[in-house]
């Protein structure tokens, strides 16, 4: 049986023998550059944020720019209502069937902030966000993924950008066909690498 996150599906949509290498053989030789790690860093800390603990000490060990970014990033308007954020770095799983075959959408969702009946995916982006978020594959992959967890159509992602403090939202569509979008990427891939 096969798994897709977002990005794996970005990687096939754009080069199929990328895909095969680096996802089916594991020929991924890439090491994470700082920028990368620092994301990750911060990724933690507004998790730990949201979840309730208390995070001075942990923060008073970063670097000076990390801290100073993440203080600005928790001074901002969402974080007011941190109560709303019902779940934070939480992994999701959604089984599909198409053409006979069943695969897996796989991701994790940054943080699920909820009010009343609507739900907002947050997903925090070191620096820029999608050029074109209604088309990116991370938009399609959430708001599908999102909207079968949580049997809604109220649901929308949020990219929000840490250095800049800037957001842009993307609102599910009933218009839009995501898992058609998705299977469009999937159809790609040769049959002999689908269980």
């Amino acid at each position: 049986m096969n798994t897709f996150s977002a990005n794996s599906l970005k990687v096939l949509d754009e080069n199929v023998e990328n895909f095969i290498n680096r996802y089916i053989l594991q020929l991924d030789f890439l090491n994470k550059n700082e920028s990368a790690k620092r994301g990750e860093r911060l990724h933690a800390m507004i998790s730990y944020y949201i979840k309730g603990f208390d995070i001075t000490k942990i923060n008073s060990n970063m670097p000076k720019i990390e801290q100073e970014l993440l203080e600005k990033v928790l001074r901002d308007e969402i974080f007011k209502n941190k109560e709303k954020f019902i779940k934070s770095e939480e992994n999701f799983l959604v089984k599909c069937t198409h053409k006979g075959y069943n695969f897996y959408l796989t991701g994790r969702f940054d943080a699920i902030f909820q009010d009343k009946d609507n739900y907002i995916i947050y997903d925090w982006k070191s620096k820029n966000i999608p050029k074109s978020p209604e088309c990116d594959l991370q938009s399609i992959v959430y708001l599908y993924c999102g909207s079968k967890i949580f049997k809604t159509q109220n649901i929308s992602i949020c990219y929000y950008s840490l250095e800049k403090t800037e957001f842009l939202t993307v609102n599910f569509s009933k218009e839009n066909n995501y898992f058609e979008s998705i299977t469009k990427v999937i159809d790609k891939l040769p049959k002999k690498y689908l269980t």
